[in-house]
């Protein structure tokens, strides 16, 4: 529809075989400056910025679709000179700057993965947030507009991970290994800290072996063992494991000394 729209606005304005440039680069052409105002009329259920966008998207679009070796190793040279700066590139290119900045993202992660976690990845997302949290606990608590919750460095820890980008992490993070519960307020993220801590300090054999209702002073043991089956619903084969080696695992992700760091920062006082 968007194309349609397009190639209409061109054919009505008589703009010929430099139409679509023209309208792509509107700014260098005053004569068709609110051509988007009039092709976004066509669509009215869509924003004119939204149909700017897609449409740079579909008619500066790579016929091949693929990169070659030489093209991803200029991106590659390119970000570390240039850093982000993808309009360049682009242009110099004759791509989008979206297909650029595709393009880099496969090549800081060559060895991509999609779909199922291993138990390896989860451990080092684990082990990446846990660091980034305990490097927060030394700075100051921010209140910055916009600001990611808990203010995680998510690129840094998809660099470490190398098999997941920065937005799939933050979503397994608090999408998945975060409850849902925090979002409704029956729970804090430092919860689950206190959680396997008392857990590991039992010596119980079995989920039936412990008094869940007097396992957390401020929660009740409804709440405890909920969230102990979420945890574990993300151990995949080795949710199969006994009790007390599943308590294992999880207390090398929840380590006492990362609730330590999470509870000075959310102590501290936000500053502008």
């Amino acid at each position: 529809m968007i194309k349609r729209a397009v190639m209409n606005y061109i054919e009505t304005h008589g703009l010929g075989e430099e139409g679509l440039n023209m309208v792509l680069h509107c700014r260098s052409h005053p004569e068709v400056k609110h051509c988007w105002k009039e092709i976004g009329s066509a669509l009215p259920s869509r924003p004119n910025d939204s149909i700017y966008y897609r449409a740079h998207i579909i008619f500066q679009r790579d016929e091949n679709r693929k990169w070659t070796p030489e093209e991803l190793e200029l991106v590659r040279k390119f970000h570390e000179k240039h850093g982000s700066n993808w309009k360049m590139l682009a242009d110099a290119l004759g791509k989008h700057r979206f297909h650029v900045k595709d393009a880099w993202r496969r090549v800081r992660l060559p060895n991509q993965k999609k779909g199922q976690w291993s138990q390896e990845e989860y451990q080092k997302l684990f082990d990446s947030v846990n660091m980034d949290l305990r490097m927060r606990a030394l700075e100051e608590k921010k209140t910055k507009h916009g600001m990611l919750r808990d203010n995680i460095s998510w690129e840094a820890i998809s660099d470490k991970l190398a098999t997941r980008s920065n937005a799939i992490c933050c979503m397994k993070w608090y999408d998945q290994l975060t409850s849902p519960m925090v979002a409704e307020g029956k729970w804090a993220d430092t919860d689950d800290f206190h959680l396997v801590n008392a857990l590991s300090s039992l010596d119980a054999c079995c989920m039936d072996d412990v008094d869940w209702d007097n396992l957390l002073e401020h929660r009740s043991g409804t709440l405890c063992q909920k969230r102990w089956n979420q945890m574990v619903k993300h151990l995949g084969t080795d949710g199969n494991k006994s009790f007390p080696e599943q308590v294992e695992i999880l207390s090398t992700r929840y380590s006492p000394d990362v609730l330590d760091a999470r509870e000075a920062y959310n102590s501290k006082p936000a500053v502008d």
